[in-house]
């Protein structure tokens, strides 16, 4: 599987491909010498650009072919001995992670550590008489280049910190004697180095950059990270089993700091959030713009939809939980467990969060100009090859109207960082540390103020969380409110993690629906267990490091639990 991204600078189109490395693998690109890149300003961008190709990309994360969902209470995937399924059933470790990041990240690392080596001494200063302006572009270029790379020191670090924990802290290019030396870190060492990179580039970063340049690290990247490590750094996991208020608070005042910006709005539809891969989506704050493809919509059509449309589909579908389904609230704002909600069985999908139609296909709604049939004997149903496993399809990032039979693609593109995740970390953070209606000196908002933006945005429009809750029941709202929201954005996973709920979300069975037709458009819907899942607690709260890597640091002791 191929991963592409564009980074747009003087119309640089890099196309990357991704294989397996070493600990201390690197790119051909990284042998350029000081003298040629200081004659060749073109270079100096390639070996810049390279540095985005490690962000992730959300929809293959495992094993090229499935997201990170189907490893959490949110989906089954739907091909049952993919490596993914290792996670659902126990049986990864040492040996065998499915998300195992370990090298990948290192020598991207490497290579950014490197980029800052070889770029450090160049001055540009043989073009500042002969050619002012050609000088002021390239000491400007390389001014920003060199904070992308300190970007991705610190993003780079954190992907490893919130999966193992402890780790080694890798802030120059090393010599392979000089690897051996290394040691794991605690954890909140990691965490110090990751805030301290970006607390000295946030100052320095671009708050925006020309459409030319769509895609760059901003200053709102930058405070994006922050905001994100604290959060984590303030979780029940770190602080056995509570949550850190002052790191709460740091936390909600770099939230703020994004808010005050004044660039990011919510003004998108729900559903075009996903699909917009314009400057017009203000929402957006960094992102993996993937090349027009179809592979997602290969793997998840439902396979009996309009064959104008699908044809071949189904191999590696994302099938939503009943478990998710159910976290959907009425559009009137009640639980479908509260008696008074209106909910009705035979009708599951009628009067719900709009959200729900927007992000999963259920059976019996429209999609390609067809009807889903996800009931037992229909096209889309349950046991059908390649069709769903849980009674429903996955239909947010699914582009509509690609036609796989003339090969048709589209642009889809993957969400590092938006604007709406933003406002639930400043919610979280700020109930932990104020209650829901405190709003504090040199605040503006309350946390329930935060979460009710989520909540009346454009394509959604849910109704307002009243006041008078207490901080566990708001808490409660705030983390449905980010179950549902953010749903197959690659949060559940470290959500129920970093809140120390995994053990129950993560242990519970997966839950699908099974629909039999007894009628022209009338079903009966029965709740069924798709399989039972497995989560070792404390062990599954981190990561082990690979059995590789200890083989060469013996000294070195295993992930808690491993």
């Amino acid at each position: 599987m191929k991963k592409y991204i564009k980074i747009i600078s003087g119309l640089l189109l890099m196309t990357i491909v991704f294989t397996s490395c070493d600990f201390l693998s690197v790119d051909d690109r990284e042998m350029l010498t000081k003298d040629l890149v200081l004659k060749r300003e073109d270079d100096t961008r390639g070996l810049w650009a390279t540095l985005y190709s490690n962000l992730p990309l959300g929809f293959t994360n495992i094993s090229g072919t499935a997201m990170l969902a189907s490893a959490s209470d949110e989906a089954d995937h739907n091909a049952p001995f993919h490596p993914v399924q290792n996670y659902n059933n126990g049986s990864w470790g040492p040996y065998n992670n499915p998300d195992d990041i370990w090298n990948q990240m290192y020598a991207a690392i490497h290579n950014a550590n490197n980029f800052l080596e070889v770029s450090d001494t160049i001055t540009y200063n043989e073009f500042k008489v002969v050619d002012p302006t050609y000088y002021t572009t390239l000491t400007t270029n390389m001014k920003f280049y060199r904070l992308d790379a300190r970007f991705f020191k610190a993003y780079f670090h954190y992907e490893l910190w919130r999966r193992y924990g402890d780790i080694p802290i890798v802030d120059k290019t090393i010599t392979l004697e000089e690897s051996y030396a290394l040691t794991r870190q605690s954890s909140e060492e990691v965490r110090k180095y990751i805030l301290a990179e970006l607390d000295a580039i946030i100052p320095q970063m671009q708050v925006t950059w020309e459409s030319l340049y769509m895609g760059r690290i901003t200053k709102g990247a930058a405070l994006a990270l922050k905001c994100r490590v604290l959060l984590f750094a303030a979780s029940p996991l770190n602080n056995s089993g509570q949550y850190n208020k002052p790191l709460c608070e740091e936390a909600a005042k770099v939230a703020k700091e994004i808010i005050d910006l004044g660039i990011y709005k919510l003004n998108i539809n729900y559903r075009d959030l996903f699909l917009n891969t314009t400057a017009a989506n203000t929402e957006i704050i960094l992102d993996y713009r993937n090349a027009n493809s179809n592979y997602m919509e290969t793997w998840n059509y439902p396979a009996g939809g309009n064959r104008i449309y699908a044809y071949n589909v189904g191999a590696n579908a994302t099938c939503p939980s009943q478990n998710l389904v159910d976290a959907y609230e009425m559009n009137n704002g009640k639980a479908i467990s509260d008696p008074t909600s209106g909910y009705d069985p035979a009708n599951p999908y009628v009067n719900r969060d709009p959200r729900l139609a927007l992000t999963i296909s259920t059976n019996n709604s429209m999609w390609n100009d067809s009807t889903i049939k996800a009931y037992v004997g229909g096209v889309d149903g349950i046991g059908k090859t390649n069709s769903t496993s849980t009674g429903y399809y996955l239909k947010k990032y699914i582009q509509e109207k690609v036609q796989l039979t003339t090969a048709k693609t589209a642009s889809h593109v993957w969400h590092i960082f938006r604007y709406g995740e933003v406002l639930l970390n400043y919610a979280e953070v700020m109930n932990e540390a104020f209650g829901p209606d405190v709003v504090p000196a040199n605040f503006v908002i309350s946390s329930r103020d935060a979460l009710n933006l989520i909540r009346k945005r454009a394509g959604v429009n849910m109704p307002e969380v009243a006041s008078g809750l207490s901080q566990a029941a708001f808490r409660d709202k705030i983390r449905n409110e980010r179950r549902i929201e953010l749903a197959f954005e690659d949060h559940r996973f470290w959500d129920v993690r970093r809140w120390l709920i995994a053990d129950q979300t993560e242990n519970a069975p997966l839950m699908g629906m099974r629909i039999t037709k007894t009628a022209p458009n009338t079903f009966t819907y029965e709740k069924v267990n798709i399989e039972d899942r497995k989560f070792t607690a404390p062990a599954m709260y981190f990561f082990p490091i690979p059995y590789s890597e200890l083989a060469k640091y013996p000294a070195w002791s295993q992930t808690t639990g491993w």
